[in-house]
């Protein structure tokens, strides 16, 4: 083996380093806080159902673009690894009204139009911008610094219908995009993905991806996903340590010597690549004074620069009817107990994956987005373990009885199986404010500005992971991983093109 690199934090970004490391011929150690590899990319079992924490569509199952190679470089897809798609992204209600958004674009226009005919202008444009980009392609082929001047002439050429998008809805965010709509149900249709504050571009772009097949779900989810790429890093001589925590870099001059475990134990390598929490990287494992300046203002201007929480349910249901077939979004102002609640929630199905529950039974689960400010609440309410449970499980409750309203059939046959908050992601994953996702940025910020992967001063320590790639997501986390290993041959005088 050749020189050693550490990896602190095992979800995706540092999964996917490690693979390409140790096919790069370094010698990679992981280490995992937790007790199971996949960091956010993971599930847990409960009463003979398993929860699905993250995978609800996936960006790069298509053959032919570059994160598709990621992918199948790190055994996330394979040959004998079922892509599962589904004809709908969602379906969203209002008012007794319900529109989906097909795979099927012509479908999901001429469903549109037949709702709201006054909108049909506007239906038509925004129809032909997803139609765009469904061509759009994320450069996932090696870090941008890296391209010489025909390369970079290529990308450009080959992203043009991303620069176009850009162009078009520049310094436009998604309430922009809804306010062009007169019909309430098309304004929620779109917002139900994307959040107000986030730019206009995000829905276009993420149904094109859908509509051009490139949003299936590998079989399994996402824990079986996140295993096989450790059974990938591992069979190339990769170690991966779970129960590790993490916590101090040793910083020696302008190098960072290792790492100190929480049981005191330290160890040492060449490079270190964090891929774990950024907030958590430059508060707790390195003084702050190391953080790029562009990472820095994010944080600090939180107007423009937001973040979220998520409140998440899990119900065994008894019954063998999947009466919702996919993901529905129900408006749930009429049970809004606290200001820092959404006014929507995403109730989520998984027929498509009949091992995730008993037979003949299903499993449902309920996502309801939150005001950052339920964060402080939420970890407030943790000093009281008992308060904590009983306070989650009231508003569990809440959302069951919403969907025994809305759904006759699933009425006392429901049953709360797990319930998690924004505490539970700090927990578990030291995730800034509890979001398991990064900053969503508004429409009066620079769409090109991203935090360095580098971190000054300490010339051996790469970033990678979703908060350096904002607003977050599997791919993104998966492509720094990449890069951070890119980033270390580059350092070692090697070629960079893995």
């Amino acid at each position: 083996m050749g020189k050693k690199i550490i990896i602190v934090g095992g979800g995706l970004a540092g999964l996917t380093a490690g693979i390409y490391g140790a096919k790069a011929n370094y010698d990679v150690e992981i280490y995992e806080k937790n007790n199971i590899i996949g960091g956010e990319c993971t599930g847990w079992d409960r009463k003979g159902y398993h929860i699905d924490n993250c995978l609800h569509w996936m960006m790069g199952t298509n053959e032919g673009t570059d994160l598709y190679d990621i992918w199948k470089t790190v055994g996330a897809i394979g040959d004998d690894v079922k892509i599962l798609k589904n004809q709908k992204m969602y379906t969203s209600t209002l008012n007794g009204e319900s529109l989906s958004l097909y795979d099927d674009l012509e479908k999901t226009r001429q469903e549109m139009i037949a709702l709201s005919k006054e909108d049909e202008e506007e239906i038509n444009n925004l129809m032909e911008d997803v139609k765009t980009a469904m061509y759009v392609e994320i450069p996932a082929y090696k870090p941008m610094e890296f391209y010489g001047p025909i390369e970079l002439l290529k990308m450009i050429k080959k992203q043009k219908n991303t620069f176009k998008l850009f162009k078009k809805y520049e310094n436009q965010d998604t309430e922009d995009l809804m306010n062009k709509f007169k019909h309430p149900l098309i304004r929620c249709l779109i917002s139900d993905f994307c959040p107000k504050e986030s730019a206009a571009s995000s829905f276009p772009m993420a149904y094109g991806n859908f509509v051009a097949g490139d949003g299936g779900i590998p079989q399994g989810g996402s824990r079986a996903m996140a295993l096989r790429m450790e059974e990938k890093f591992k069979s190339l001589g990769g170690k991966s340590f779970t129960n590790r925590p993490v916590k101090k870099i040793i910083v020696e001059g302008n190098k960072a010597k290792g790492i100190v475990l929480e049981n005191n134990q330290e160890v040492y390598g060449d490079y270190i690549v964090i891929s774990c929490d950024m907030d958590y990287t430059f508060n707790v494992l390195l003084d702050k004074s190391y953080m790029d300046k562009t990472l820095k203002m994010m944080y600090e201007n939180d107007k423009d620069y937001k973040v979220y929480g998520m409140f998440q349910a899990a119900y065994g249901v008894d019954c063998p009817e999947d009466l919702l077939k996919g993901e529905i979004i129900l408006d749930c102002t009429d049970i809004k107990i606290a200001p820092w609640m959404g006014d929507r929630m995403t109730i989520k199905t998984y027929g498509y994956e009949p091992s995730f529950a008993p037979e003949n039974k299903q499993i449902l689960q309920v996502l309801l987005p939150l005001d950052v400010l339920a964060y402080d609440y939420w970890m407030k309410l943790y000093e009281n373990k008992d308060e904590y449970n009983r306070k989650k499980n009231e508003l569990a409750e809440i959302l069951m009885k919403k969907i025994e309203d809305n759904y006759e059939t699933y009425r006392e046959k429901m049953n709360i199986l797990d319930v998690w908050t924004p505490v539970t992601y700090k927990r578990y994953c030291n995730a800034y404010k509890g979001y398991n996702q990064s900053f969503v940025a508004g429409k009066n910020t620079d769409p090109k500005l991203y935090p360095s992967p580098y971190v000054e001063n300490l010339d051996n320590v790469i970033l990678c992971g979703q908060w350096i790639s904002p607003p977050g997501g599997a791919p993104g986390a998966a492509i720094t991983g990449k890069f951070a290993i890119q980033r270390i041959l580059k350092k070692d005088k090697k070629d960079v093109n893995l």
